[in-house]
């Protein structure tokens, strides 16, 4: 694919003035917002890694500075194609993100890629493994290419709950690509499609997917599905999964884009078909600017996460009043005896507090 490929759609943000370079401040309380947002506008990777770690902190202080970084850093993004790659545990998400970021970086000279990759987070400890970086050894040596794994803290969907504006950051920092590699625990991950402008869902021959293809969830979200692990000697049973996979598919309407679901077979580990998945992409993406979808979509997201920010930021302000703690306490109690069911004592919290 030539470099004028319609999936680069960099805006163009390396003219943006660069202001006071040094970063200042040893601590977040003393650092100057304008420069980090100068630092990201540049394309420093660590500026970007930092601004990103102001994001998905919850203190208050940084979450005020965070909110003044991003009205700044909003003019300057949109300008990159987001994927989301999904699937199983075990699929081989990493392993083909390497491979296709890989052919990506052969194919066009001066590209950016930044890769976004949630990992589950420990119900006991919070904490999370974060090895997706150490996984694709080979692309994160290559300046043009941002590795940056977050941990999901429990957020469902398959992504972390600053993802939509880490997103936003790498776009203003000048990253044609932003691939977001969610946590892959299956049907529940449909809410990386409210992030990304395509949607690439990994299956692998074997396991069943294509009797999953015939559920509501997941796979109706897919814009393009490809079967990895179709290495040398699997061939029959790929090309039979594949079929399956296709008859499956004939269920899942998309009547709404007028799009019905490719499915291709690649193999990351021998990267064969890396040049499929690039035509698919392209042509998905053509597809959806020509019927309107793409704007569309970016539109509808916004939306959608405006009233995720709402719901979160009114529980947040209602639990600073002064006797939240001890009416929850005496209703979490009453739950606890049996006087109430979890959502009578719920709904009689709210109308307590909101009266």
């Amino acid at each position: 694919m030539s470099k004028k490929s319609a999936l680069h759609i960099n805006k163009g943000t390396s003219d943006a003035p660069y202001i006071n370079p040094k970063w200042k401040g040893s601590t977040r309380s003393e650092f100057d917002v304008e420069s980090l947002c100068n630092l990201v506008i540049k394309g420093e990777s660590t500026g970007l890694s930092k601004a990103i770690t102001l994001i998905e902190s919850l203190a208050p202080k940084d979450k005020v500075h965070a909110r003044k970084l991003m009205s700044m850093i909003l003019p300057k993004s949109g300008g990159a194609h987001r994927i989301g790659i999904s699937g199983v545990p075990g699929v081989g998400k990493s392993t083909f993100l390497e491979s296709y970021c890989s052919h990506l970086l052969a194919e066009q000279v001066d590209i950016k890629i930044a890769i976004l990759a949630v990992d589950p987070s420990s119900e006991l400890t919070k904490g999370s493994i974060l090895g997706d970086k150490t996984r694709m050894e080979s692309i994160g040596k290559d300046p043009r290419v941002f590795i940056r794994p977050t941990a999901s803290n429990g957020h469902l969907g398959g992504v972390a709950k600053s993802t939509y504006e880490a997103v936003a950051l790498c776009e203003a920092a000048g990253y044609n690509y932003v691939f977001i590699e969610t946590v892959g625990v299956g049907q529940s991950e449909t809410v990386v499609s409210k992030l990304v402008d395509s949607f690439l869902f990994l299956a692998m021959p074997g396991t069943g997917d294509e009797l999953q293809g015939i559920k509501k969830g997941i796979m109706e979200m897919a814009d393009i599905i490809a079967l990895n692990k179709c290495d040398s000697g699997r061939e029959v049973a790929a090309n039979q999964n594949a079929i399956e996979l296709k008859s499956a598919l004939q269920l899942v309407s998309r009547v709404k884009d007028d799009w019905q679901a490719p499915v291709i077979q690649i193999s990351s580990l021998e990267r064969k078909g890396m040049n499929l998945v690039e035509e698919e992409l392209d042509k998905y993406y053509r597809h959806s600017t020509l019927k309107g979808r793409f704007r569309l979509n970016r539109i509808k997201q916004s939306e959608y996460w405006f009233e995720q920010s709402l719901g979160e930021l009114l529980f947040e302000k209602l639990g600073e009043k002064k006797d939240w703690n001890q009416k929850k306490a005496d209703f979490l109690e009453k739950v606890r005896n049996n006087a109430l069911t979890p959502f009578e004592a719920s709904e009689q919290f709210i109308a307590q507090i909101l009266d």
